[in-house]
This record gives structure tokens, C-alpha cells and sequence, in this order.
């Protein structure tokens, strides 16, 4: 089962394997309080995207989705790890990780309907 959290959400049991999907490190946590197993930036956006979208708000939501889908079929790196995020949710439970708050509005919730799109 595939499971989507914040970071700032807290760790239970039920969670599983624990990948963060950022471009970057959190900043506001001390590298011995992560609370994650595995780390694929394979998942996350270009930094270039992450820019448009979050930093300089230069595209919405829509343009956004299609831009990052168009970044992960393209990538063979980012396609094998979606893969294996789709595999592995297949026979345990996985929760992706990112730093937003609103999940409908990140990029955690694409992957997911990419994983679940087959």
C-alpha cells in the first residue's frame, strides 16, 4: 500500500518504508532527526521546476502536473524508480514523504497516480 505524509507529520507504525521524494534536504531538520529510510531525488522535480512552480510561482497547478509527468516518462532514472516504488507498494507499505502540507497539491500526489496508472 502507498501512503502519502508530510515531513512534519508524525511516524507511526503503519507507515512502512519511509522515502522522501524532495529535491532537497529539509533545512528546518537536523540530520539526526531524519525520519525517513531512503532518500530518491529521482522522484522529485528538476530544480528548474521546482523553481517555476514553488519559488518564483510562474506556472499553476495544471501546467505544473504536465511539466513533472513529462519530467519523470522522459527520465530512465526516474522511470526505474517508479517502478519500484510501484513494486514495492505492491507487497508492503511505503510511504512517500515530501515537505509540502497539502498533498492534493504536490508532487508526492502526482507520483502516487502515476504508480497507481501502471
Amino acid at each position: 500500500m502507498l501512503r502519502l505524509k508530510s515531513l512534519k507529520e508524525p511516524i507511526n507504525r503503519e507507515d512502512g518504508l519511509r522515502i522522501l521524494i524532495a529535491r532537497y534536504r529539509p533545512r528546518y531538520l537536523p540530520k539526526n532527526k531524519e525520519s525517513w529510510d531512503q532518500w530518491w531525488k529521482d522522484l522529485a522535480p528538476s530544480k528548474a521546476l521546482f523553481r517555476e512552480f514553488v519559488k518564483d510561482k510562474a506556472i499553476g497547478w495544471n501546467e505544473y502536473e504536465r511539466k513533472f509527468r513529462h519530467e519523470i516518462r522522459n527520465n530512465p532514472d526516474s522511470l526505474n524508480a517508479l517502478n519500484g516504488l510501484r513494486s514495492l507498494s505492491k507487497t508492503s507499505n511505503v510511504t512517500v514523504l515530501c515537505h509540502c502540507v497539502d498533498e492534493n497539491r504536490c508532487h508526492r500526489f502526482i507520483i502516487k497516480q502515476m504508480t497507481e496508472e501502471g
